[in-house]
């Protein structure tokens, strides 16, 4: 444990100072048009309205400019829970800005964002111009670090002999004998979800319940709890994002469980705010005297500025922190009786830490944490709540995405690995129990993922093992509507990714064009958009395809693979962007035996005898040039880099030399004429000693004046 707390805080900084770099680059080096286009910030907005809501917070709408060609808001990445900050139009700097917020809601005309700040603080101009941009959040990582902290420091707590087992000093506990309840909350579970329910149950310290994808893992986990309840537990639970919470939240609800949601109230589903704990302080007993108690310290403010007298200061200001004094006592005593009434409290990993609400409960008030999409959370958010409680039960799949890390040497060193999956490495089926019927997918989609990742394990339900499109209500049977799975293969198509030199993400605009076309083929079908995602591997893509449809359709979800995740759709359009790094088409290999693997080697070797230009497939075997810009071999045809492509790192790379040597190129424009720095230092030098000798000559000529 000290080793994993040590080597986590190192992590932590270099992903923090990783992120911090990213922004400040972003911030200094990137024009705003380029950081619009990447979808982090927003510019030439004015307030559309704004008004007192979500408990006392001001919400204030922004638009475009009504001047601009368009009405509506640029494709971009912002979503509900994001952290902005708000600039005017002119300045970016961080020094210049107005105010941070969170997005409440978005859609393609307009964002409302949640301030904390009183009206009169922030006095907006409704003629103004803003901008605003996406922030890091820099309370996520001292929740982390101080969560490290208080873990190496953690002695003879309730929580002591889960610690022990999570990091291997002692062995998991024998399991008690099933304490399910025979009657299910959900009668429809199937074998292996009703098994998963009884082994977590059971388990003293920790169980993992595997969840692939379709597989009713939400299901599953919310039996658990429920059980959980019933048996008298108080239970603690988690996920690492917002929308996961939420989703429990709600599928909790209407169960009619007493449940608590923590959080910011501009982060929670609008379905789910009369369950957060904002919502319900409003409609408690102490409501009103709160209400009063907060006019009375804005009475005690108002007439301390009007007066001028020194002792009246005095006085008002000992009124208002005896006010203060009371209010908080008032509030924390409704929060500890609102949080002692719940059976089921919810939160985010980070939202669980000691500086909010749960810091008013007992340490050892929890009997159990349960911690859904576990696979997705870094390992050090899930010691937040795992320290409260002396029971564990941790759900997921960490055969799909890890965590994400923006540094790549923090990510290779270990941030990378989550708790879910470190813990099968060690126990493996000891501690684990897979759900393996899926519910979401056709066969022929689920059947290489099954094979590959699960070990033929998974079984599609009968309701869904033959669906098709054709099937929806409305939908009419056409080619694209009859197929379950249609993979387009572009290779050779001039289909070419964008390459541009100041860009980090990838695009293909022909891909996108395939996509609209497919798009446009399934809802002349029938399909309605809004049964319809289009997911891509890369941001830039993302934002192309929006370019493209989201006019057109307005219910149709378009994401990025990692922001589609747990999601669900009648039909998904995957455009990949990219083939393989030598530009060819894919040899589809079933790796596993010998004879395969020499195949592949030989695949290998063969593509690398020939030209790197897509359509040719010369040898180079005896005579080939290396590109120095995308390191590959071309025949004499297509060795010039305007000719395979690479026109655009030629042009920056001549510039660079051009720049550093001083030597002008054919082509490469007019000369530069401006000065050497060292001559235009020695001239400048000069020219200051002949202005000081001219400036003493007129002195002396002055002096014999007089």
């Amino acid at each position: 444990m000290e080793a994993f707390v040590s080597q986590n805080l190192e992590l932590l900084q270099e992903e923090r100072a990783a992120e911090i770099e990213e922004t400040r680059e972003w911030q200094e080096n990137v024009s705003v048009k380029k950081l619009q286009q990447r979808g982090v910030c927003l510019q030439k907005l004015q307030v559309a309205s704004h008004r007192i809501g979500l408990y006392g917070r001001v919400l204030v709408c922004f638009e475009p400019r009504k001047y601009e060609a368009s009405a509506t808001l640029p494709s971009n990445n912002f979503g509900p829970g994001d952290i902005v900050g708000l600039y005017d139009n002119r300045d970016s700097t961080p020094l210049d800005q107005l105010a941070s917020g969170v997005v409440t809601h978005i859609t393609q005309k307009s964002l409302t964002i949640a301030f904390d700040e009183s009206s009169d603080q922030l006095n907006f101009d409704n003629d103004s111009s803003y901008k605003l941009f996406k922030l890091a959040n820099d309370v996520t990582y001292k929740r982390l670090k101080n969560a490290l902290k208080a873990l190496s420091q953690y002695h003879a707590g309730s929580a002591s002999n889960l610690i022990d087992v999570l990091f291997g000093s002692s062995e998991p506990s024998s399991p008690s004998e099933s304490q399910i309840d025979q009657e299910l909350y959900n009668p429809h579970l199937d074998d292996s979800q009703k098994e998963a329910v009884s082994f977590a149950l059971s388990q003293k310290e920790v169980a993992i319940i595997h969840g692939p994808p379709g597989t009713g893992k939400t299901t599953t986990v919310v039996e658990i709890i429920l059980q959980a309840v019933k048996q008298g537990l108080k239970v603690l639970c988690c996920a690492p994002s917002n929308v996961a919470v939420d989703n429990l939240v709600e599928r909790l609800a209407r169960i009619k469980a007493q449940v608590l949601r923590l959080g910011h109230p501009a982060r929670l589903l609008e379905s789910i705010h009369r369950h957060s704990l904002d919502a319900v302080l409003a409609h408690s007993d102490n409501a009103q005297i709160v209400i009063d108690i907060r006019k009375d310290i804005d009475q005690a403010f108002a007439k301390m500025k009007k007066v001028q007298d020194r002792g009246q200061k005095v006085h008002f200001r000992g009124e208002i922190k005896i006010l203060r004094k009371e209010l908080r006592a008032r509030e924390e005593a409704a929060t500890l009786q609102i949080l002692k009434k719940a059976s089921v409290v919810l939160a985010t990993n980070t939202g669980a830490s000691d500086d909010g609400p749960l810091k008013l409960l007992p340490d050892d008030y929890f009997d159990l944490v349960v911690i859904d999409e576990c696979a997705q959370a870094l390992e050090a958010s899930c010691w937040i709540p795992l320290m409260k409680a002396p029971r564990c039960i941790l759900a997921g799949d960490h055969k799909q995405l890890p965590p994400t890390i923006i540094s790549h040497k923090a990510a290779a060193n270990g941030l990378s690995l989550s708790l879910m999956e470190r813990l099968i490495q060690r126990y493996g089926e000891q501690i684990v129990r897979m759900l393996t019927v899926q519910y979401r997918m056709h066969n022929a989609i689920m059947q290489w993922a099954s094979i590959q990742m699960y070990g033929g394990r998974l079984v599609a339900h009968e309701l869904v093992t033959a669906h098709l499109l054709k099937d929806l209500p409305g939908v009419v049977s056409t080619e694209e509507t009859m197929i379950p799975l249609l993979l387009i293969d572009t290779s050779g198509c001039g289909l070419l990714e964008i390459d541009e030199e100041d860009e980090q993400s990838k695009g293909n605009e022909g891909e996108v064009q395939m996509v609209a076309m497919h798009i446009q083929a399934l809802t002349e079908a029938g399909v309605h958009p809004k049964d319809v995602a289009v997911i891509a591997p890369y941001n830039l893509q993302v934002q192309l395809l929006r370019r493209e449809l989201s006019g057109k359709y307005a219910e149709l979800e378009i994401k990025s693979v990692d922001g589609f995740q747990g999601r669900e759709k009648e039909a998904v359009v995957l455009s990949l962007v990219r083939s393989n790094r030598r530009g060819k088409k894919k040899e589809v290999l079933a790796i596993g035996e010998e004879e395969d693997i020499d195949a592949l080697i030989a695949a290998s070797i063969k593509a690398d005898s020939v030209c790197g230009f897509l359509k040719c497939n010369g040898s180079i075997l005896t005579l080939g040039q290396h590109c120095i810009h995308c390191n590959k071999r071309y025949c004499f045809s297509h060795h010039i880099p305007e000719v395979h492509g690479c026109s655009g790192h030629a042009k920056a790379h001549a510039r660079k030399l051009i720049s550093r040597e001083g030597i002008l190129y054919a082509g490469s424009g007019t000369k530069d004429k401006t000065l050497d720095p060292v001559k235009k230092a020695h001239l400048q030098k000069k020219l200051e000693k002949k202005i000081d000798q001219l400036a003493s000559q007129r002195s002396a000529k002055k002096e014999s004046k007089k």
